[in-house]
């Protein structure tokens, strides 16, 4: 097993084809960490909707990083925009409004670190 240290990161544009990317990324540094597949599908979900949330709501470019240790894996989704999230709670006939509560629900830790141009958002997930 690959224990990592230092981050994997990608940088992505701002488009649809980004989360695509995102996901994709996110499974690969999982399989080459041997991490449990629950684990990985989870760790994709997450980024998922903070890829799409970057894309969608911070119009920014996204940067991306990924570390897996013995005990965790660890995601950062970071934007330039330095609106903070809010887990909202929307009724079920909502189409959008989920993201941030899927990652409060799922993630082990997660949170915000706001930076001079934007913020980054992270979560932990347990190995």
């Amino acid at each position: 097993m690959i224990d990592s240290a230092e981050p994997s990161s990608l940088d992505l544009e701002r488009d649809r084809r980004a989360v695509a990317r995102a996901r994709a990324f996110v499974r690969d540094h999982c399989a080459q960490s041997q991490v449990a597949e629950g684990v990985c599908d989870t760790a994709v979900l997450l980024v998922s909707e903070l890829v799409t949330n970057a894309v969608e709501h911070a119009r920014s470019r996204v940067r991306l990083a990924v570390a897996v240790s013995t005990r965790r894996v660890h995601v950062e989704v970071g934007d330039q925009n330095a609106a903070l999230p809010a887990v909202r709670h929307p009724d079920a006939a909502a189409v959008h409004g989920r993201g941030m509560a899927i990652v409060d629900g799922l993630a082990e830790d997660w949170g915000v670190r706001p930076d001079g141009r934007g913020k980054t958002i992270w979560f932990d997930l347990p190995r």
